[in-house]
C-alpha cells in the first residue's frame, strides 16, 4: 500500500478517517505489512502482502463468498496480458477515450487482475484505485506495484472504504455478477463527487436468451460448483469450438466487405467477430469466465436506464455493445 492512498480512505463502517496504526514491513513505494485504524470507531484493517484488506472473503455471505472464490482463482491463473486489452476496454467504456483519464482521481469497481487499472494509470490518471473482493487483488497488486499512481484495495463494493471524492468511477463486467447489481451500481456512484462521471458495462438480456435458457442452468447447477482446476480442463472443449469458429469463419468473413455482409446473418456475429482477434489463451479465459460465475444477471435496457435515473445522472449515454451487452456513461 502506498502511503498517499491514506488521503482517499474512509472507514466503511462509520465514514471516519483512516490512519496508519503500525508498519511491520515496508519497501520504497509500498507498505507490505501493517495495520490501518479508524480514528472514530477504532476498527482496524490489516495490510497484507501490500494490499489493505477491508473485507475478508471467508466472512462473507455464501453467494458473495462463492463468487469471490471462483473469480479469485480465475484471475490468479489467467494472469497474462494482451495488446488488444486497450481497444477492448475502450469499447466497454465508450465514449470515454484515453485522454479523459488525464489528471483524474479514478476508481475501478472490480479490478480483477488489474488490466484496466494498468491502462488507466498509463493514460495519465492522477491516481487510480482498483477494488476487488476476491484474491485477485494479489495478481492486481503484483501487476501495478511499480506504478506510483496505481493502488489496489480489497473491499466489498457494497461497503466501499472511500469518501465521495472521485472524478471518475467505472465498473466493467462486475455488476452483473453481484447478488444485487443495482445496489452495487448505487454504491459505486456514491463515490463520485458532484460533476464527476461514471461508466458501467453489463450483460444484456436482449439477444442472450440462448444463454439464459441453455447455458445458465448448466453453469448454476454444475460448472460453477465443481473444482476450478477441473473446470479449467473441461472448458477447453467449448473453447476449441469457439476458437475454430472465430478463426475459420467469423474472423475471415468479417475481414472484407462482401464477407462482412454475409457474416451479419450469422449467429452472434458481432460478438464472435470481436473476440476473433484474440488468441487461444484469451478465448479460453472468456469461456472459463462464463462458466465459473456462481451468479450472472442479464439486464434489459429499460432496467439499465432506471439505474441511471435513480442516481439522477445527467448527460447519460447508453449504447448497445456487440449486440449482447449494455454500456453506460453519465455525469453524476
Amino acid at each position: 500500500m502506498k502511503r498517499k492512498l491514506l488521503e482517499y480512505l474512509s472507514c466503511p463502517s462509520c465514514a471516519g478517517e483512516i490512519a496508519l496504526q503500525s508498519v511491520a514491513q515496508e519497501e520504497v513505494l509500498e507498505i507490505l505489512e501493517g495495520v490501518l485504524a479508524c480514528d472514530s470507531c477504532a476498527r482496524t484493517f490489516p495490510i497484507v502482502r501490500g494490499v489493505p484488506r477491508f473485507a475478508a472473503p471467508e466472512k462473507l455471505e455464501p453467494d458473495k463468498a462463492a463468487t469471490a472464490e471462483n473469480f479469485g482463482w480465475q484471475w490468479q491463473h489467467f494472469t497474462h496480458g494482451d495488446e488488444l486489452y486497450a481497444e477492448q476496454f475502450l469499447g466497454w467504456i465508450a465514449p470515454v477515450r484515453p485522454e479523459f483519464f488525464n489528471d483524474k482521481l479514478v476508481l475501478e469497481g472490480g479490478c480483477g487482475k488489474g488490466r484496466h487499472t494498468l491502462l488507466a494509470a498509463g493514460w495519465g490518471a492522477r491516481e487510480v484505485i482498483g477494488v476487488d473482493l476476491s484474491d485477485a487483488v494479489e495478481t492486481a497488486f503484483a501487476a501495478t506495484r511499480e506504478l506510483p499512481n496505481a493502488h489496489v484495495v480489497q473491499a466489498d463494493i457494497y461497503h466501499l472504504p472511500f469518501a465521495r471524492a472521485f472524478d471518475y468511477a467505472f465498473s466493467v463486467g462486475v455488476l452483473h455478477h453481484l447478488p444485487d447489481p443495482r445496489a452495487g451500481f448505487r454504491w459505486l456512484a456514491s463515490t463520485v463527487k458532484p460533476g464527476g462521471h461514471l461508466s458501467a458495462w453489463v450483460y444484456g438480456a436482449e439477444n442472450n436468451e440462448w444463454i439464459t435458457r441453455g447455458i445458465n442452468p448448466l453453469r448454476e447447477k454444475f460448472s460453477s460448483k465443481i473444482d476450478q482446476r477441473v473446470l479449467l480442463h473441461l472448458s477447453k472443449l467449448p473453447t476449441a469450438l469457439v476458437y475454430l469458429a472465430t478463426k475459420l469463419v467469423y474472423g475471415p468473413l468479417n475481414s472484407f466487405q462482401s464477407g462482412s455482409a454475409l457474416a451479419r446473418h450469422l449467429f452472434y456475429n458481432d460478438y464472435l467477430s470481436a473476440i476473433s482477434k484474440f488468441g487461444w489463451r484469451e478465448q479460453h479465459t472468456i469461456v472459463f469466465d462464463h462458466l465459473v460465475a456462481p451468479t450472472s444477471h442479464y439486464i434489459r435496457r429499460e432496467e439499465f436506464e432506471e439505474w441511471w435515473r435513480e442516481i439522477e445522472a445527467k448527460e447519460v449515454a447508453i449504447g448497445w455493445h456487440n449486440r449482447n451487452s449494455w454500456r453506460g456513461f453519465g455525469r453524476v
